[in-house]
């Protein structure tokens, strides 16, 4: 029996749909046949079954009594009842929802209804055939979208095409992007104004989780870094590569869509503790069109606060400084219909920041500041060809390509012409494979990925030369060099596959089942490519020669781990009347550290009313995440060191510092989650969300250097979270204006010991010791958090468009509440036990205005400008340490500038 819960579309729903822009044509069983056999059998073995064409019946008015039910029934539900053919892809339906419709009414009516909450519309083929398309409007302004409620599973949110397009989008990633999402908590440092000039990307939290621990998807396709995600030192240092979760870093201009899964998350989704971040590279329409765009910023266009004690490392523009930029964006994209059943689109992108640094040059015994344009810039190329074989099968090839720079100079006393390089690259090739058995609908992923991360200078010798005068005394001290390029290197072999079933009956129940596999062959390494040296060298100006005092040998060579991660899942949706059941079950096996992983997940589901208006859900779910391959390669790059001199006296000792793995488990989270989601009114609706996340087993480390290392699973946090939204459902109509808008109220309390901060080299504590706070006694587990806590924000934005004049702003404001920073400030001299102290940082508001026009008389050509921070409120972000004596405080940056133009052909 079908209910209104029963929202989320089977995958088997209609094949014999086309890609928008890209024409089906029917195809009986003989030609069907013929068709495959002769060009898809390289593609998938088997039967391929080719459903018939529906009768053809002239179109008239129909009477429909339809509830509120998923999308793709709908669809089919009046191609039934008006005789007509009605085309359309599963990617275009899937997860959306149909609103009731009642009364007499025409096909073209009806669809109308049905598809433009989505962004999409029907367009005519004949008097008997439709096909679903994305729709477009006056002025190629994109179309209002309301904010998804009904239609989405529990626990996501999908930021559409149009919907990024309305964003105010900065530095246009995916950390900004989701740095209002209610679930999302990042370290308030990334917020300030000291380096806004870079482009890096920033770590996000979801429910207080690790920030390394997400899991980062391009197509459906890991892209996550497994080697070193936390390591951010920015500095020139033997063995450090700066590296990041995201291992691509994506132009969003680039993607069609954003799906954010941050609770209640299905069995196909495993290897993380935090959520899942999935973007899809934009799809080809086959619509023969050209776009360009291009951004400008500059930091003259953008307002800054820097504390009188850091002006120096800012005005140099030392590492995590940037004190002078231009930004330049500009992208590219072509999409071509190659024949009526194949389109491709071809993007690329540059975002580029000139940034100058001030760069320390000896010059007979006198050091000068040099000025340099410095270079952060980030590159992405992406190539989608969608092919429809046949009326059940399509396939999609997608290449894609992030290249970031990023020129560092060091600019203290006694550098001389130190300079270096961090770079992440990342390259991949996907192929999905889709097709519909009529009695189910298989999928089929394969995946390879290369993603890089490197340091480069141009020296292989880093030295620390001491000149002395004749009379032995020092005279001056500079330092010189580089290591040469190191780097980490993770390649990743990925095989998906999932067959969802079509419903079926046992009785009175209604079953959706589902059953998948995973295969991931990943392969990290570090890399040295020459022989590196560091230490310290004596120079004398008496004519003596110079003498090394010490000197360590850092070996070319590469070490690595490799492991092979296999998973299995299976998942059953159950309806009853107004109940529905999901359980799910995932089980992960690896052949590195031994685990076997069993996830058990569940969500049960209530109509309350029985019309979709009132809709209550809760359940359990269980999420294991990622092993870290570089935690396993570290006592194997250590072995690459050997001390060469020391005092000046040859000693040739390895190196070996030792690290122990033995026992190391998969960390995981156990998550309860309650939803209530409530129509409103016609056009408005409401949730409100409880989560509370368990983080256990997390990794640790504990030891010296000297001793070795041993990495536990002694980590442990708790996270409440609160959240209630209110979103359109539908524009609405305000003179010649529509309006979209949506406001999401969160609260996050989290207990946890350790720092999310440090990564795998923090250092798990005793909740059960005692400790000082202000001044009082307390347990250590009741001392506040201080690292990605900020316990209340509101966020509000709202879109308004007039098509007539081709107009469009949308305006975000977010409002973060007080918090405290938490600080150690020594032991206690009566009884040993360490004291800590609380800042306050103080709430402050932020406004973020996006605005666009497309002049009526010149065509395909659009203007835009947006302000981040419209009131140039430039709060502090992190505050002093109660102890110090300075003020380094970091503000948040202030008011910033945004041109943009585009053009449309």
């Amino acid at each position: 029996m079908k209910c209104a819960l029963q929202d989320t579309p089977s995958l088997f729903a209609l094949r014999r749909q086309a890609r928008p822009g890209v024409t089906t044509k029917s195809l009986s069983s003989s030609q069907g046949s013929r068709f495959k056999q002769g060009q898809l059998a390289f593609l998938m073995a088997g039967v391929l079954l080719v459903m018939q064409p529906m009768p053809a019946h002239a179109a008239g008015p129909i009477v429909l009594d339809m509830a509120s039910q998923p999308l793709a029934d709908a669809l089919l539900q009046i191609g039934r009842l008006a005789q007509v053919e009605i085309a359309f892809s599963p990617g275009q339906v899937r997860e959306k929802r149909a609103v009731a419709l009642q009364g007499e009414l025409t096909v073209e009516q009806a669809l109308d209804t049905l598809l433009a909450p989505w962004g999409l519309a029907a367009r005519a083929q004949g008097d008997q055939r439709y096909t679903i398309v994305t729709a477009t409007v006056a002025k190629g302004l994109s179309v209002l979208e309301p904010v998804r409620v009904q239609g989405q599973r529990v626990g996501e949110r999908n930021y559409t095409r149009e919907e990024l397009d309305q964003r105010a989008a900065g530095n246009r990633d995916l950390s900004s992007l989701l740095a209002d999402n209610p679930a999302v908590r990042q370290n308030e440092a990334a917020k300030t104004s000291a380096n806004r000039g870079s482009l890096a990307l920033e770590d996000i939290s979801f429910y207080g989780a690790s920030p390394f621990q997400n899991q980062f998807q391009i197509d459906g396709i890991s892209s996550t870094n497994q080697i070193d995600p936390a390591s951010r030192n920015l500095n020139l240092q033997v063995g450090n590569v700066p590296a990041y979760s995201q291992a691509y870093n994506l132009d969003t201009n680039m993607l069609e869509s954003v799906t954010v899964l941050d609770s209640s998350i299905p069995v196909e989704y495993g290897r993380f503790t935090g959520g899942v971040v999935d973007a899809k590279v934009r799809d080809p329409k086959g619509s023969n069109s050209f776009r360009a765009d291009f951004s400008y910023n500059s930091s003259g266009l953008t307002s800054q606060t820097v504390p009188e004690e850091q002006k120096k490392k800012f005005g140099a523009g030392e590492p995590g400084f940037t004190p002078a930029w231009t930004k330049r964006f500009s992208s590219a994209m072509l999409d071509v219909g190659i024949t009526d059943n194949t389109a491709a689109l071809i993007s690329v992108s540059r975002r580029e920041s000139s940034i100058d640094r001030t760069m320390r040059v000896l010059h007979e015994k006198e050091f000068s500041d040099v000025n340099t344009n410095s270079k952060d810039r980030v590159d992405n190329v992406f190539a989608k060809i969608h092919t429809r074989w046949s009326a059940s099968t399509d396939s999609a090839w997608t290449f894609k390509y992030a290249d970031r720079r990023e020129d560092l100079v060091d600019s203290g006393i006694t550098a001389n012409r130190v300079q270096w390089q961090h770079q992440q690259k990342a390259y991949g090739l996907g192929f999905d494979l889709n097709h519909d058995f009529g009695w189910g609908q298989g999928r089929l992923q394969l995946g390879y990925d290369q993603m890089n991360s490197y340091r480069n200078s141009d020296g292989t010798e880093y030295m620390v030369n001491m000149v002395f005068l004749p009379n032995g005394r020092p005279d001056y001290t500079y330092i010189s060099g580089g290591f040469g390029q190191e780097s980490t290197e993770q390649r990743n072999l990925t095989m998906k596959t999932r067959l969802e079933f079509k419903p079926f009956q046992t009785g009175a129940i209604e079953h959706t089942p589902y059953v998948g596999f995973e295969l991931a062959h990943t392969k990290g390494e570090f890399v040295r490519d020459r022989d590196a040296y560091g230490g310290q060298r004596r120079h004398y100006s008496d004519g003596q020669p110079s003498k090394v005092q010490v000197l360590n040998y850092y070996r070319a060579g590469e070490v690595g781990v490799s492991y092979t991660n296999a998973s299995v899942y299976v998942s059953d949706r159950m309806s009853w009347q107004r109940l529905a059941l999901t359980t799910g079950l995932r089980m992960d096996k690896d052949n590195y550290f031994g685990n076997t992983n069993l996830a058990p997940r569940t969500l049960l589901e209530w109509d309350v009313l029985g019309t979709g208006e009132t809709r209550l859900s809760g359940g359990w779910s269980r999420y294991y995440g990622m092993d870290i391959l570089g935690i396993a390669m570290r006592e194997r790059k250590s072995q690459l060191h050997t001390l060469l001199v020391t005092g000046g006296n040859p000693v040739d000792r390895p190196s070996h510092t030792a690290y122990k793995l033995d026992g190391l488990k998969t960390p995981y989270d156990d998550e309860w989650a309650l939803r209530l989601q409530q129509q409103l009114t016609n056009k408005v609706a409401a949730e409100l969300a409880y989560v509370r996340r368990y983080g256990r087993q997390q990794v640790s480390i504990e030891g010296l250097a000297k001793t070795g290392y041993t990495y536990t699973n002694n980590g442990k946090s708790k996270t409440d979270a609160v959240t209630l939204s209110l979103m359109n459902t539908a524009p609405w109509t305000l003179g010649e204006s529509l309006w979209t808008g949506r406001v999401d109220v969160t609260y996050q309390h989290s207990k946890r010991n350790n720092k999310l901060a440090d990564g795998y080299d923090g250092e798990a504590e005793a909740q059960e010791e005692n400790i000082y706070y202000n001044g009082d006694l307390i347990r250590r587990g009741d001392r506040p958090v201080g690292d990605y806590n900020l316990p209340w924000r509101v966020s509000a934005g709202v879109t308004g468009m007039w098509a007539r004049y081709g107009l469009q702003m949308n305006n975000r404001i977010n409002w973060n509440s007080a918090r405290m920073d938490v600080h150690y400030v020594g032991l206690n001299r009566g009884d040993g036990l360490e004291k800590y102290e609380s800042g306050r940082v103080g709430s402050y508001w932020t406004w973020d205005m996006r605005l666009d026009w497309e002049p009526a008389m010149l065509k395909g050509l659009g203007l835009g400008l947006d302000v981040l921070n419209v009131l140039d409120k430039q709060a502090p972000v992190v505050v002093s340490t109660p102890t110090s004596v300075l003020n380094p405080n970091l503000y948040r940056t202030g008011r910033e500038l945004w041109l943009r133009a585009s053009y449309r052909y």
